[in-house]
């Protein structure tokens, strides 16, 4: 997926988030506010959670401030920051905007109990990439960059859970990976374009988040 060779993202904001009626909508209004330099747009195009779930993986954040990002939000400063980089990034490797990229159709599909779909981008190096969208509970969309970059992510993401504490910052980023991760995972499984090891270690994480622990053990 293009994205992943540059960056993934998502808010914590608590603002209603736009509704978007269609997969491509979401994905083209992502796009666009990455590069008009609006990170409040760009983060409320993203599934609520992600970029706080993977920052922590990323960057090693403390489960206080993972949990913090959860529930308050992720400060402003840094989601401009974190977009900023994304859209720099994405210009240096494709040499062209990440808007200019072409949408084209979703396809719909289930994993997990809940509804997603795959959009295809493409435009110079980043022909046959691709974007996974999630269907809310309202019925509109939004871009979900955890299954998007499940392939790159789930390893890493499998390694920050199962050190997570038994507190309540622990708690909190427990039921962020139930809400947002599992079906994520699912999602990277069913689209079927992540591999067979991608899939080892999805399902890894996928019990380790159902029995609360380690998944050797």
């Amino acid at each position: 997926m293009l994205v992943a060779l540059v960056a993934s993202a998502c808010s914590g904001g608590s603002a209603e988030p736009p509704r978007f009626e269609t997969p491509e909508q979401a994905v083209a209004a992502w796009f666009d506010a990455i590069d008009g330099n609006d990170a409040a747009s760009a983060s409320s195009a993203i599934r609520p959670d992600s970029l706080a779930l993977i920052l922590s993986s990323e960057n090693g954040l403390t489960p206080e401030t993972t949990s913090d990002y959860i529930e308050n939000g992720i400060p402003m400063s840094v989601q401009e920051d974190y977009w900023a980089s994304f859209a720099d990034g994405f210009s240096a490797f494709a040499s062209r905007p990440v808007s200019t990229l072409t949408v084209g159709q979703a396809s719909m599909f289930d994993a997990g109990g809940t509804k997603f779909a795959r959009v295809p981008v493409s435009g110079g190096q980043a022909a046959a990439s691709f974007v996974i969208t999630r269907m809310r509970d309202d019925g509109s969309w939004e871009v979900d960059m955890v299954a998007s970059l499940a392939d790159g992510f789930s390893k890493v993401l499998l390694d920050t859970y199962t050190h997570l504490p038994e507190d309540a910052s622990g708690d909190i980023v427990r039921e962020a990976y139930k809400d947002t991760v599992v079906p994520a995972m699912w999602a990277g499984m069913a689209e079927g374009g992540f591999g067979d090891d991608f899939a080892r270690s999805a399902l890894a994480l996928i019990e380790a988040v159902g029995d609360g622990g380690d998944p050797e053990g």
